[in-house]
């Protein structure tokens, strides 16, 4: 059902080229996992809707890294889909997993893993296509390695290309119950909530990647997202993730399930686990469902506008 091969992509070495005949995805080997790209056949290859960096301007390095990871130590982002744990803690979320990853094929898909970490917590992904299908499965993995019980959530980040906008859904009213707040809204301290790129409705949050802004701004917002999914539109593609949110569930950062993060050079649709209890062997997963869709650019809505949104989200075929 899956076309599997190796091949050399670009500046980022060895990777693994996975399709079904509709998407295709391209998976790092020599680092990582990152899914670094992720298309449709039937559109040009220029068609990935990931951000990629292949020059590598996503780098943290230094004196900090030294003492905690060992002499010239360094973290890539690297572009594309990655897999962290929260909540963001300097000495395990920013591992410098740039080891050759090891892969095998499962009753469930493809599973990619790193080498064996010093960190507690060993993460894993794993992709599936159906046949024919718009939808890749995400199986996102974290095993407990250590001696010790560990608290986590699995985090996962999707870097998307430039010059699109993000639509995520607000949680709706419920039975009418208007004592008691049905919706979290989780700010970082640099987030402005004058920018232009975000808009806070009543129906929906929306996000916009503006490559003409300033170097130097970000942008994070988080959300206890009910409905769980989000979707990001740029040209003539629509991708959306899909995940469960756990209402009766403890997550981190405040409560967020959905954060978007924002650059002058991609934007970041992230979803989170709950916060699990880890034991020594244990492992928890985290499930997202990517789509990836071929809409051409008519009528697109005004980010700003909700009831824009919402006709323009009513007519769309995801």
């Amino acid at each position: 059902m899956m076309e599997i091969k190796e091949i050399e992509y670009g500046s980022f070495g060895k990777c693994l080229s996975i399709s079904n005949g509709v998407l295709k995805a391209i998976v790092t080997i020599d680092v990582g996992p990152r899914i670094l790209s992720f298309s449709r056949c039937d559109i040009p290859d220029t068609s990935n809707i990931f951000f990629e960096d292949p020059e590598r301007k996503y780098t943290a390095k230094g004196k900090k890294f030294d003492q905690v990871y060992g002499e010239g130590s360094y973290y890539c982002a690297y572009g594309g889909h990655r897999l962290w744990l929260s909540p963001e803690d300097f000495s395990r979320t920013y591992y410098p997993d740039n080891r050759p990853v090891v892969y095998s094929l499962t009753e469930e898909g493809v599973t990619f893993t790193g080498p064996q970490e010093t960190r507690a917590v060993q993460t894993s992904m794993t992709l599936s296509m159906g046949e024919n299908s718009n939808n890749m499965m995400v199986i996102h993995t974290g095993t407990n390695v250590s001696k010790d019980m560990q608290m986590s959530s699995l985090w996962a980040i999707t870097m998307l290309r430039p010059s699109g906008f993000a639509v995520i859904p607000q949680n709706p009213k419920r039975d009418g119950n208007l004592l008691l707040p049905n919706r979290q809204v989780i700010l970082w301290p640099y987030t402005d909530l004058k920018d232009p790129r975000m808009n806070l409705g009543n129906r929906f949050l929306t996000l916009r990647q503006d490559p003409s802004a300033p170097a130097c701004s970000r942008l994070k917002i988080g959300t206890d997202c009910h409905e769980g999914w989000c979707l990001y539109r740029s040209g003539d593609l629509l991708f959306t993730k899909r995940y469960l949110h756990n209402v009766n569930a403890i997550y981190p950062d405040g409560g967020a399930s959905f954060e978007g993060f924002i650059t002058s050079d991609y934007l970041e649709l992230e979803t989170l686990s709950p916060l699990y209890r880890i034991a020594p062997g244990d492992r928890v997963r985290h499930v997202e469902s990517f789509s990836l869709l071929y809409e051409p650019a008519q009528n697109d809505p005004d980010p700003s506008n909700e009831e824009a949104v919402e006709d323009w989200i009513s007519s769309l075929s995801f």
